[in-house]
């Protein structure tokens, strides 16, 4: 898989070997993190509300582009963990209530929060080996894989596992297209100085 969006520096004083700087490498106050944990949790609940309540026609019913992950890849490339998990988890509770019914937080809450740390420690730790898109894949897929897991637990019907692989082919295609928005939004954020270590 290709490695972190790298565009050319736009100045020597960028990075010197052609790489993007991590939002990890600079200081964070705490005014401003609070901050961007806030821009960030309202922004995740308002994609998830329209993305449920405006119809998008897609070829497979059931199917969502998952508009909200690029929120979790904002966070991931700019807080904690724990901060991270906070916001998915903030994000799944309201939407729940707002919109289906608390009894499907298990199956949002699962797959965000696994996704979520799945895509955070490949971020955080192997970001040399994985673009953002590929992360974001990486995280689609689990996140299907999580809820439908979820469902059949829940349901106690192991047919419902017959609609994986067509999650699975969603997931990269959804995942690839919010990884290669988010891949744009984290590198222009980074390059302004709006992401910064938490």
């Amino acid at each position: 898989m290709p490695s972190v969006y790298q565009p050319e520096p736009s100045s020597p004083s960028d990075n010197q070997e052609g790489k993007t700087i991590p939002a990890l490498d600079r200081p964070m106050g705490k005014h401003k993190r609070n901050a961007i944990i806030v821009i960030l949790v309202t922004n995740a609940i308002l994609i998830s509300l329209l993305e449920f309540f405006v119809f998008i026609p897609l070829p497979i019913p059931g199917i969502k582009l998952g508009l909200a992950n690029i929120i979790t890849l904002l966070a991931i490339a700019s807080l904690s963990f724990r901060h991270v998990v906070s916001i998915v988890v903030i994000r799944c509770l309201v939407v729940a209530v707002l919109t289906r019914g608390i009894l499907t937080l298990a199956f949002s809450l699962t797959g965000g929060i696994i996704s979520a740390l799945l895509m955070a420690v490949m971020y955080k730790k192997f970001s040399n080996l994985f673009s953002i898109k590929g992360i974001s894949i990486a995280g689609a897929l689990v996140h299907n894989s999580a809820q439908i897991t979820v469902a059949a637990f829940i349901l106690g019907e192991v047919v419902i596992f017959y609609y994986l692989p067509i999650l699975l082919v969603s997931a990269v295609i959804t995942g690839y297209i919010t990884g290669s928005i988010g891949e744009r939004v984290i590198y222009e954020m980074e390059k302004k100085g709006v992401l910064a270590n938490r």
